[in-house]
């Protein structure tokens, strides 16, 4: 119905640690995640095939990833040739997005981004959807983008992809950046590729002073004001390891955050607000079978 709302619950970052990967695996069995995106590049995404083929309540996407995160340098998937333009002179991916978009080949970075699909395929996953890592594709920093090339791969691929149609109303977005989304919302439609409406997007660092209760209770709020259509909630949970310490100087949020999706009052929320939960393997057999949501 048009009133309903529904909620992907999304754990980025899957295969980052192996930390990460036992807090998503928990999240999963605890039915508190709905939906998570893989980082194929990371070393660790090489236990995400048997965790999946253990537990079939997950579900796997992949995270686009043209990027290295903070103290964790990344190569490419693709070894077919050199992708030059992609990479730093010591052959990882550059932490910086303004390199990436200034830089890369389009050819390079639709054979990379679609290697990264091909090696979850190959390695028996299978694939819900298609998502950014760090944004990495959406031209957020010089406005050069490269959402086509993934608009070609999930026809090719036959999935949906994450970009909110409610992005064009965020406030903090230029007039030029709202135009671009416009555009690939426009060709997204057209090309029959599955949107979702909206996104919760949970800071990525604490706030000054923030603690857990103050968490809980603004995610509390986010869900009982989100709208009608599919909203996306963003996670990136694990559990505090000295590996996940020495990677990101933000491991107490992604502790926090493995915390707070297993918490009693998100999940009575979630009912009370009569909210269903959905996995992006809902919009994909809608975008296979060509129907619209509800």
């Amino acid at each position: 119905m048009p009133n309903d709302r529904a909620i992907i619950i999304n754990a980025d970052d899957f295969g980052i640690t192996h930390s990460a990967n036992q807090a998503i695996v928990e999240l999963f069995e605890n039915d508190s995640i709905t939906s998570s995106s893989l980082m194929v590049p990371c070393t660790a995404a090489i236990e995400v095939p048997k965790l999946c083929s253990m537990n079939h309540k997950i579900k796997v996407g992949i995270h686009l990833t043209l990027t290295s995160t903070e103290n964790y340098s990344l190569k490419p998937v693709f070894q077919e040739y050199d992708l030059g333009s992609l990479v730093t002179d010591e052959g990882f991916f550059p932490k910086d997005l303004t390199f990436v978009e200034m830089n890369a080949d389009p050819s390079q970075v639709k054979a990379e981004l679609e290697a990264q699909i091909i090696w979850a395929l190959s390695h028996g996953i299978d694939v819900t959807h298609l998502d950014s890592h760090a944004g990495s594709v959406m031209g957020l920093a010089t406005g050069r983008d490269f959402l086509e090339i993934v608009f070609d791969l999930c026809e090719k691929y036959e999935l949906p992809f994450n970009l909110p149609l409610r992005i064009i109303d965020q406030s903090f977005f230029s007039r030029s950046q709202k135009s671009l989304f416009e555009q690939r919302i426009v060709s997204a439609k057209r090309r029959g590729i599955k949107l979702i409406d909206d996104l919760i997007s949970l800071p990525y660092h604490l706030e000054p002073g923030e603690n857990y209760d103050q968490m809980r209770d603004r995610l509390i709020q986010q869900i009982e004001c989100c709208k009608p259509g599919i909203t996306q909630i963003v996670a990136h949970p694990a559990k505090v390891t000295r590996e996940l310490q020495s990677l990101t100087p933000h491991f107490e949020k992604r502790g926090l955050e493995f915390l707070l999706f297993n918490d009693p009052l998100i999940k009575h929320t979630l009912q009370n607000n009569h909210i269903k939960l959905i996995s992006w393997e809902y919009l994909r057999s809608l975008q296979q079978s060509k129907k619209s949501p509800y």
